[in-house]
This record gives C-alpha cells, sequence and structure tokens, in this order.
C-alpha cells in the first residue's frame, strides 16, 4: 500500500484522538498543590524573587527565559518554604496599576499606602546556557504533536533527545553579593501518545513561549530542570535566610549564642511623641572627610573598613569639596556612645540606600541598624546574622541630591529624623543594647558633614 495513503489516512485519525483527550490534558497541567498541602511546611521561610532568565543558548529565545522564570516562580512557592514576592514585569505591573487605582480613589475601600510592597531578601538571576528541544511541536487541538514521528504498526511513537541547562546565581538585595550559584539542568529522550493524559512532577503549566513544546522530549527536560532548581535553590539559601513565619513576618527569637535577652519595644503614636526636640550638647565628634586625600581608601583616620574611599564631588551647600563614597561598612572604634545626637549629609545612590549602625559591640556582633533607602526609613538590631526589624516608615522627602539625617539615640529612645521630618520614634528596652558603642556607616551612598553631639 502506498505510505503516501497510510500517511493520509492515520495522521487525521491521531489528530482525533489527540483532539477528544485534550480537555483532560489541560485540566491536569493546571493542577497545583492545595492550600493546605503547601501550609504542611511550618518552618521559617526566606523571602524571595525570580528575575527574568536571559537567554545565552542559540535556540533559545526571550520569551522562553521569561517562561522559565514563571515557573520557578511558582514552584518556588508550591514547596512552602518561601516567601515568593512577584518580580515579572506584566505581574508587577498590574500591581503597580492596581495601587495607582486605589490611590486615585477610583476603586476599592482599603487603600493600600504607597511603598509598601514587601522587598525581596534574595534574588534568584539565571541565564539558560543550552537549549535542545529536538522534537519541535504544531498545535492540535490544544495539544501538541512532534514533527517527524514516524508512524509504526498506524500510531506512532517518537523518541528525541532534549536537553536543557541554566546557571543560577543567589543575590542578596541588600548588599548585592552574590550569596551562591550553581547549575541546573533535565534531560529527556522520549514522547508517548499514552502520556498524554499525565503531568510531570507538579503539574506545572508552561510558561510564556514554551507551550510550543508541550507533551515533547523538551517539556519533559524542563520540568527536570525546574525540579532540581527548587532542590538546590532550597539547599543553597543559608539558613540566616530562613527569618519569617508563615504569615511573612519576622521571627522575633534571637540566636541563643549572642545571649541577648528578651526585649520589649514600643513604637509611640504620632500624637504622644515625647521629647521631640532634644537639644545638641557639646561636639564629640566631627568628620568632614576634608583632610583626607581624593582616592584615599579606609582604612584613614579612625574610621577602619575597605573600599569607601575619598572623592571630589559638589556637597549639600552646593560647593566642590571632599566627600566619602560609600561601598561597604566602615565603622569608627575609637569613640563609643551611648546617648547622642548624630547629624549626617547623604546622597543614596541606587536603590541600596545608606546604613547608620550605633551602639555598636563586636564578638558577638550586637547594633542597631538604620536603613534609609529613598523615603523609606527602617531601624533593626542586629545580633550575630539575625536581623530584627523593630519600626519602618514612609515620608514625604523633596527631591533632592542631598538629604538631612538627624539620629537621637538617649537610653531606650531612637529617633530617625529625614530633612527635621520625624520617621521613625520607638522605645526598646533591650539590655544587651543599653550600653555604649561606636559608629559604623555603610550601604551604596554619599556622605558628609557627620557630627555626633552629647545630649543636654
Amino acid at each position: 500500500m502506498d505510505k503516501k495513503f497510510l500517511y493520509l489516512i492515520f495522521v487525521p485519525i491521531i489528530s482525533l484522538f489527540v483532539a477528544s483527550c485534550s480537555s483532560i490534558s489541560t485540566s491536569v497541567n493546571s493542577e497545583g498543590p492545595s492550600v493546605n498541602e503547601i501550609l504542611k511546611y511550618k518552618g521559617p521561610k526566606a523571602r524571595i524573587a525570580v528575575a527574568s532568565f536571559k537567554c545565552k543558548a542559540a535556540k533559545c529565545s526571550g520569551e522562553i527565559g521569561s517562561g522559565i522564570a514563571d515557573m520557578l516562580t511558582t514552584a518556588l512557592f508550591q514547596t512552602g518554604k518561601f516567601i515568593v514576592l512577584e518580580r515579572s514585569n506584566e505581574g508587577l505591573g498590574a500591581v503597580q496599576r492596581e495601587l495607582n487605582l486605589a490611590q486615585s480613589g477610583l476603586v476599592g475601600q482599603n487603600i493600600p499606602q504607597r511603598g509598601l510592597l514587601e522587598g525581596a531578601d534574595i534574588l534568584v538571576v539565571g541565564a539558560i546556557t543550552a537549549f535542545e528541544p529536538k522534537a519541535e511541536g504544531i498545535g492540535v487541538g490544544g495539544i501538541a504533536i512532534p514533527l517527524n514521528v514516524p508512524l509504526i504498526g498506524g500510531i506512532g511513537v517518537g523518541k528525541n533527545e532534549a536537553y536543557i541547562a541554566a546557571d543560577i546565581r543567589l543575590i542578596d538585595v541588600r548588599t548585592g553579593r552574590i550569596i551562591n550559584s550553581t547549575t541546573v539542568e533535565g534531560k529527556a529522550s522520549s514522547w508517548k501518545l499514552g502520556g498524554l493524559g499525565g503531568g510531570y512532577h507538579n503539574k506545572l503549566i508552561l510558561g510564556g513561549g514554551l507551550s510550543i513544546y508541550k507533551n515533547t522530549p523538551m517539556e519533559k527536560a524542563i520540568r527536570v530542570m525546574i525540579d532540581n532548581a527548587v532542590k538546590k535553590i532550597a539547599e543553597l539559601v543559608p539558613e540566616s535566610y530562613y527569618r519569617y513565619n508563615a504569615q511573612g513576618q519576622p521571627i522575633s527569637s534571637i540566636n541563643s549564642k549572642t545571649q541577648i535577652k528578651p526585649s520589649v519595644s514600643t513604637i509611640i503614636p504620632s500624637n504622644q511623641v515625647s521629647n521631640p526636640q532634644i537639644e545638641l550638647g557639646k561636639p564629640i565628634f566631627i568628620e568632614t572627610f576634608n583632610e583626607y586625600g581624593i582616592g584615599q581608601s579606609a582604612p584613614f583616620g579612625n574610621w577602619q573598613g575597605k573600599d569607601s574611599y575619598i572623592e571630589a564631588g559638589v556637597e549639600s551647600n552646593n560647593m566642590i569639596g571632599k566627600i566619602l563614597r560609600l561601598r561597604k561598612k566602615i565603622c569608627n572604634d575609637k569613640i563609643k556612645v551611648k546617648n547622642f545626637i548624630l547629624t549626617l549629609d547623604y546622597n543614596i545612590i541606587g536603590i541600596i540606600g545608606i546604613y547608620i549602625y550605633f551602639r555598636v559591640n563586636q564578638k558577638p556582633f550586637i547594633s542597631y541598624v538604620l536603613k534609609i533607602a529613598g523615603n523609606r526609613f527602617e531601624l533593626y538590631k542586629v545580633a550575630g546574622s539575625t536581623r530584627l526589624k523593630l519600626a519602618e516608615n514612609t515620608v514625604r522627602l523633596p527631591r533632592l541630591k542631598w538629604y538631612h539625617l538627624k539620629l537621637v539615640v538617649k537610653n531606650d529612645l531612637i529617633q530617625a529624623y529625614g530633612n527635621n521630618e520625624l520617621a521613625i520614634e520607638i522605645k526598646d528596652n533591650d539590655p544587651a543594647l543599653q550600653h555604649a558603642g561606636y559608629i559604623c556607616l555603610g550601604g551604596y551612598a554619599l556622605a558628609d558633614n557627620l557630627r555626633i553631639y552629647s545630649i543636654k
């Protein structure tokens, strides 16, 4: 019998059979774990986000990279071990549009506040380094059939190799440092018509431009790689980053090795502000950075650290002078103070912000930390690798290059002002931090005119 005639007979039969199964396949592959299954994991969670994967393989396109990122985002959420934050252009854009609508008063009763989108601690960045589909797919009745599948005995079974690999980096969002990196891969060598009704692993929907590989060896290879990526990420995220409970709140327990006793922190309502303007006493320390040479790197003077250096720039008074470019933490361990008022001119570079460490003591490292990024102020206390947020607030600041910080620390009272506007006021009676310590500066910012005063 003529082969062409057989082809014309059997291909329509296969197409009809596949079309009849399409609704089953679609419903199966759209399933995910139930809420109860996700909530079975009761341990601490890490806050994470996935950036779009870049395509560095010849046969990989941008849509494929976006699809892999979407699938990995969903897979990480399904583990229950992570607080996963949306960072895709489409998803984040939709959130921002909804926030803008709420702010305009057009929709919603409970209006969300600007600037309260959660930030990730870890960003997953990936690059697809190998992408060999081998079996290309065409759509029939909602299901893809590989091309060049030979007909054997009337209904064909095809076999092809498919391979995908990706390099993955885990980046600390606060510092920009690479925490860990790994390579993950997936490989599959078979495609069976009888397997159309099922899924593979956690039944993720193929994202982006990956749908053409549905029910091909490439689909299986992708799912294997996603599975390997999730396992590797869970292994490579340091234990110290698993610091949130099921509700996404920081776990308040401090590492027992630091010997810090429990404390009580009280955020004071704005209408009950105590000692809003504590007066300056005598200057304890003044640093304008003018006595150092341009290009000089820390350590210099009383400052110990590295990578931060002196440069020429336009100061807050619009005059050209010497300023400090912060790149990492530098500390002044010659002066220890408990109660003081600190003032500083700062100019933030990028999204990292500036950090002010105070009442710092080593062995173990214990400190309060004030973080300023844009118009957002956050106060933490740190013990070793453990960080606990005490307060946060967003204030309205004008668009300037230079801003002025005033930090008031008196016994258990901590106040932070941005351009004379009170941003944070809190009382914290932690006995481990109720003593003198030294001052450190950190982050990515320009700093100038640091002054420390006693309190009257």
